[in-house]
């Protein structure tokens, strides 16, 4: 939530907010370096923008915080900060916002038409519970039941499970985020590499198919279902 708090002092410039008739559930992912001379901070995908009922938050976390979007002047209003960026929607339903830090963040709007019946009490089961291939033909992983190391390291508030990578000798964390009876499942292969987020559109007691939205260039899983029966 940090990162989200840090946009929370921003006024957005909207262009053509209007006329696109944004609408709906929007999350940045994929996003791309400005200037690839020029250091920047990669790590910031999964920020969540609800324009219906006016919220921001991100992926990792529940909580969400209340902003008052102004179609009618093209604004997104955070607080009383003066600082403007520009706010570019485009033909094929995509957003980008430049936050600074030579990183452009790019939001699509969520499909939200893979509702689950089920609740992540048992998604977590499922991952805890079952052994399941090795991912990308060869990286054995663990959905561990305990608390990610760093997030207890920290005392952070929102704590992440531990993923274990057996082959990298690591250890990165997963976590399971709900949106409107969606379900999306996230995770690191190790401490430092960017998040993979995925789209869980089904779940039974042998497999859960997933569709990947979030690939980083290093540490990508690179999968489409886990598989616990033959």
């Amino acid at each position: 939530m940090k990162k989200v708090l840090q946009i929370l002092f921003i006024v957005f410039g909207l262009t053509s907010c209007e006329a696109q008739e944004v609408t709906g559930i929007w999350m940045s992912y994929q996003n791309y370096v400005i200037d690839t001379n020029t250091a920047y901070i990669s790590g910031n995908e999964g920020v969540l923008i609800d324009f219906d009922n006016q919220t921001i938050g991100t992926i990792n976390s529940d909580s969400i915080v209340q902003i008052k979007i102004d179609f009618k002047k093209s604004k997104l209003l955070m607080t009383t900060d003066t600082l403007t960026v520009p706010f570019k929607v485009y033909p094929k339903d995509s957003i980008e916002i430049d936050f600074g830090q030579n990183m452009m963040h790019i939001f699509r709007p969520l499909d939200l038409n893979h509702k689950l019946n089920t609740n992540k009490k048992r998604i977590k089961e499922f991952l805890i519970k079952n052994d399941f291939d090795k991912i990308n033909g060869g990286i054995e992983i663990e959905f561990s039941d305990k608390i990610f190391f760093r997030d207890d390291m920290f005392e952070k508030k929102n704590k992440r499970k531990a993923l274990v990578n057996k082959t990298w000798n690591d250890e990165g964390y997963w976590l399971i985020k709900e949106i409107e009876e969606n379900f999306f499942l996230i995770f690191t292969l190790d401490q430092t590499t960017d998040q993979n987020i995925y789209q869980i559109l089904s779940l039974d007691d042998c497999k859960m198919e997933l569709l990947q939205l979030q690939k980083p260039d290093f540490g990508n899983a690179k999968i489409s279902e886990l598989k616990t029966c033959l």
